[in-house]
């Protein structure tokens, strides 16, 4: 689940069977919202299954518990805090129980299932995995692929220290993290970058400074567009060409703290040329100003594992019990 849509896969035995991306509105206060969005979507996916769902794994932005609880999830933002606390904490878990007759569920940070898929498709660990979506999940994997154990928002970390960065709406702060990788890194720069856009599409819009994603995630395709435009690419590959600087530092920075050696991208933000466009400029900032971290080594996954990864390595979470044999 991410601020801009939910995202839902049907896995058999490691095969993918069915894949979809439903779009919702996350600033809606009304949990009931939410939860059928939720479960709509996962009931169509599920129906490309033979049998019936036997487990689910998940992912959400923010904070999950243990206990596969929403303690702070930012896909439901505006949802009462005491509505919030009744409603949303438990809403995985009641899933399960009341839709899929309690089958065994484990839900994540987003940005942690971005590494464990990371780890997963690679074979490595010290692996550092950065999901640019609607906001940056990211996550890290130790060399026996083993997670932190930490709570990983670094959407909200500090980035660009400079006191006119650009503002994230989420919180009160300037120059977080989510800004610069992220859809909204791209949506910031696409008027910069030659993108033709309409009024309601600049970067001074009311529209494109509030909490709801809906113009992002349509403004991002135009840019996608443009990048199969032989004669808007040379402008456009620029938007891609900054993030890719963002990343390069961005990657410096949690070295200073992780011994990374690899490093995943995915989400949308990455579909098409402009991922690759983006790891290479992230890679000549680390050669150009980092040199001990020129052997960091980059990966991304085929451009529909970019859009499902984090889904495919989800699904794999949930510990099934084993039946007994006499």
């Amino acid at each position: 689940m991410g601020k801009s849509d939910v995202k839902t896969v049907a896995v058999k035995d490691g095969e993918v069977l069915g894949s979809a991306e439903t779009e919702w509105d996350v600033t809606n206060p009304d949990p009931q919202y939410h939860y059928d969005v939720i479960v709509k979507a996962m009931k169509s996916t599920a129906a490309k299954l033979p049998g019936k769902v036997e487990a689910i794994g998940g992912s959400a932005t923010g904070a999950v518990s243990a206990d596969s609880e929403a303690t702070w999830c930012d896909c439901f933002p505006n949802v009462p805090k005491d509505v919030y606390k009744e409603k949303v904490v438990p809403i995985f878990n009641v899933i399960a129980k009341k839709e899929f007759g309690g089958v065994p569920i484990k839900v994540i940070n987003d940005g942690e299932v971005t590494a464990v898929a990371g780890g997963q498709m690679i074979g490595e660990g010290c692996l550092f995995g950065i999901s640019l979506g609607s906001s940056e999940g990211s996550g890290y994997v130790y060399e026996d692929g083993s997670l932190t154990g930490w709570i990983n928002e670094n959407a909200y970390n500090p980035f660009d220290l400079n006191p006119e960065g650009a503002v994230n709406v989420w919180s009160p702060h300037r120059g977080d993290a989510s800004v610069y990788l992220g859809q909204r890194a791209a949506t910031r720069l696409a008027k910069k970058g030659g993108i033709d856009l309409p009024a309601d599409m600049m970067p001074e819009h009311p529209n494109m400074n509030a909490a709801s994603h809906v113009s992002h995630a349509q403004c991002l395709k135009k840019i996608q567009a443009a990048m199969k435009d032989p004669k808007k690419e040379p402008q456009a590959r620029k938007i891609y060409e900054s993030i890719g600087v963002y990343m390069g530092y961005a990657i410096a920075q949690y070295c200073e703290y992780l011994p990374i050696k690899n490093v995943l991208i995915l989400g949308r933000v990455t579909t098409g040329h402009g991922g690759n466009i983006m790891m290479e400029s992230a890679k000549k900032v680390l050669e150009a100003d980092f040199p001990e971290l020129a052997g960091v080594k980059f990966h991304t996954p085929s451009e529909h594992m970019k859009r499902v990864g984090q889904c495919v390595a989800a699904a794999a979470l949930p510990e099934l019990k084993k039946a007994r044999t006499a």
